[in-house]
């Protein structure tokens, strides 16, 4: 008896993830994932508990099942509440600027890095001036020395 319920079990959890998989395959899910909440700031629309966002979802699945286009229904959106709903900007106008300059950023840092690595690497020769009038009075010092200690 507990291996049939056992596998009652397994079956309906089977079905009900195939079914949640089927649900999820349309543009509505992911559309409502790339946006964020009106009502909850900083969180996206499937994160916000509020029901206004609940419904703003369903409204964008009904929307997908009467067969309009995600582009549609997304100017509608975006129309209504802003570029704010946007997750991350459009990659285009002054949008690109948020794709461009972390990237150049991240790769004069590199630079600056890979620079600084180099030259700490690389030993630079000890450049010494010689003085001749210097070695000439160390010369004659040592003389002095030797000729006052004849033993050391």
């Amino acid at each position: 008896m507990k291996k049939r319920a056992l596998i009652v079990l397994f079956g309906a959890l089977v079905l009900f993830a195939s079914a949640a998989s089927a649900q999820e395959d349309g543009w509505g899910y992911a559309l409502s994932n790339e946006l964020m909440s009106p009502w909850c700031p900083g969180f996206s629309l499937p994160d916000c508990s509020s029901g206004y966002a609940q419904d703003l979802r369903m409204w964008i699945l009904e929307q997908e099942r009467l067969g309009r286009s995600e582009a549609e229904v997304k100017a509608e959106i975006l129309a209504k509440y802003g570029e704010k709903m946007l997750q991350a900007p459009e990659a285009t106008g002054r949008g690109v600027l948020a794709y461009v300059i972390p990237g150049v950023a991240i790769a004069f840092g590199l630079l600056l890095i890979v620079t600084f690595l180099r030259r700490q690497g690389t030993p630079k020769p000890a450049v010494v001036a010689v003085d001749a009038q210097a070695i000439a009075r160390v010369d004659a010092e040592l003389a002095e020395y030797e000729r006052k200690n004849p033993l050391a």
